[in-house]
């Protein structure tokens, strides 16, 4: 005979419970499956769908059970207030984003060229159905346009091969996992572009970013564009990661000063360029003055 039965709360009652349980238990092992063992986001979706699913039936069914006990008494109180709580909380999560929803254009795609954005190349083929379009949707633009009107290129006062290492210390230096490098050469037009995927936090989604540095010897433009692999709706991750990555550069390009031949030079650190064999020469004086007897 089970507790249950013993306490003799109704079948609504342990059933709102179990229903409620079981769906937190389903999304919290989604969310450690998708975040850290790799599985795959459309099955991750659906099983969250499925959680959201659970807790509303189970916040109904304990409505229901709450009505019967008000009305005619008996146990289950328990049992409904488990119910609201747990399954109050895991429908939370997904109201609580509806005002930023709808503050935000429904944007998962943002660049700071919308009418040549930079293209995935390497990545295209993790954007194939039933993920997002690796081709960038020119419907975006306009509603970029009017939403981010800050989004522009970066232009920048350096060689184009100098700004590109700067670029990718950037790139780098926000944790993302680089696909490709391509080096600006006389073989691609002086354009380099860079290819890495970053992870949400928490849930692990996948978002994919593109930057494109092209220019000469003197000057260079840097363009980013940052897409979410899966989902209509970005709430923003996109656009603010653009802003990161454009501040991460120009903080390194205000930390440096232009070198010759594309070298880089801290401020405040000047070096002086050293000639080749001075190491060599360097090394026999130190020897010499080992082998000189000490007064």
């Amino acid at each position: 005979m089970t507790i249950a039965k013993v306490e003799g709360a109704p079948a609504l009652a342990r059933w709102s419970a179990r229903i409620a349980l079981f769906a937190l238990v389903l999304l919290a092992a989604s969310i450690v499956l998708h975040r850290f063992f790799g599985m795959s986001t459309p099955v991750f979706l659906r099983l969250v769908l499925l959680s959201f699913i659970g807790a509303a039936v189970a916040i109904v069914l304990g409505i229901v059970t709450s009505v019967r006990i008000w009305r005619h008494g008996g146990p289950g109180a328990a049992r409904a207030v488990v119910t609201f709580l747990v399954a109050g909380g895991i429908l939370a999560w997904p109201l609580s984003v509806v005002p930023l929803a709808r503050s935000l254009p429904e944007l998962n795609d943002v660049t700071t060229a919308p009418a040549s954005p930079p293209a995935f190349d390497t990545l295209a083929a993790q954007r194939k159905a039933p993920a997002n379009p690796a081709a960038y949707p020119a419907r975006f633009a306009e509603v970029q346009a009017k939403a981010f009107p800050d989004l522009a290129p970066l232009l920048v006062n350096r060689s184009v091969d100098e700004a590109y290492d700067l670029v990718l210390v950037a790139v780098r230096r926000e944790r993302m996992t680089v696909v490709k490098e391509q080096p600006p050469s006389e073989e691609n037009g002086l354009t380099g572009v860079i290819e890495a995927v970053d992870r949400t936090t928490v849930l692990g989604f996948y978002d994919d970013v593109v930057l494109r540095v092209a220019g000469g010897a003197t000057e260079a433009r840097i363009d980013i564009r940052s897409a979410s692999r899966f989902g209509r709706h970005d709430f923003g991750r996109n656009v603010h990661r653009v802003r990161v990555l454009l501040r991460g550069i120009v903080q390194r390009l205000e930390s440096t000063i232009p070198g010759s031949g594309g070298e880089r030079v801290a401020k405040g650190r000047p070096t002086k360029p050293v000639k080749a064999g001075s190491a060599r020469d360097a090394a026999k004086d130190a020897d010499r003055k080992k082998a000189a007897p000490r007064p």
